[in-house]
């Protein structure tokens, strides 16, 4: 009977007694514990989604942030592209917007040497200049470098082609910025009309020489 309480007596006061110290530094502790939060949150959500080699593109991030995911398309009904669209550059002089996973999309020929100036044609018509519309092509082209000045030329000229009569000039800070905008603006669809964008000599831009040349426009 004496034997049995004293067995009693040690088994309760081993299981009162605080564990032994374990022999890890606190920095060991901290990733104990975040190895075991870890394990916690994996079995509880699933993976995120990734492009096959594990990381999102730049392209992929900003798709994702629109509801993209992969496999998918964009809008309501999965209607939109599949994959993100990426600005390719193959020379000095010519641009190329190719589909993530497929082949060209859209190729944009760049000719003559790239300037500080662009000229945009078509993209507003005759009698639609009004005092807001440099401010508005200012603060547009802005997101392709720094804009120092725009001017905007209109023929009045009777019989002259609708589409060839209002010019807009945008001068950047760098030929490398007027580029980027080239490639992005030439052959946008903007208000009903397709835009075309090239380079404008800066010299004849600072004289504010702006009206075509002979022979520039066919039949003019």
């Amino acid at each position: 009977m004496k034997r049995e309480l004293d067995k009693r007596r040690h088994e309760e006061k081993r299981e009162t007694e605080p564990p032994p110290p374990l022999n890890i530094s606190g920095e060991e502790a901290w990733k104990r514990r975040g190895g075991r939060s870890r394990s916690a949150s994996s079995s509880s959500s699933p993976p995120p989604e990734t492009s096959p080699s594990g990381q999102m593109t730049a392209a992929e991030r900003m798709m994702a942030k629109m509801g993209w995911k992969q496999g998918q398309g964009l809008g309501k009904s999965e209607q939109g592209i599949t994959t993100p669209l990426m600005a390719k550059k193959t020379d000095r002089r010519a641009g190329v917007i190719v589909n993530a996973s497929e082949n060209k999309v859209k190729s944009v020929s760049i000719s003559g040497e790239p300037t500080r100036v662009l000229l945009l044609i078509n993209m507003v018509g005759p009698g639609e200049v009004d005092d807001e519309l440099e401010e508005e092509v200012g603060s547009e082209c802005g997101k392709y470098g720094t804009v120092t000045r725009v001017l905007i030329f209109e023929i009045t000229e009777a019989n002259f082609p609708t589409h060839e009569a209002v010019r807009i000039f945008v001068q950047f800070s760098r030929p490398e910025e007027t580029t980027k905008a080239l490639v992005d603006l030439d052959g946008r669809f903007f208000g009903g009309r397709t835009v075309r964008a090239t380079f404008y000599d800066e010299v004849k831009f600072s004289k504010n020489e702006l009206a075509p040349v002979p022979g520039e426009i066919p039949g003019y």
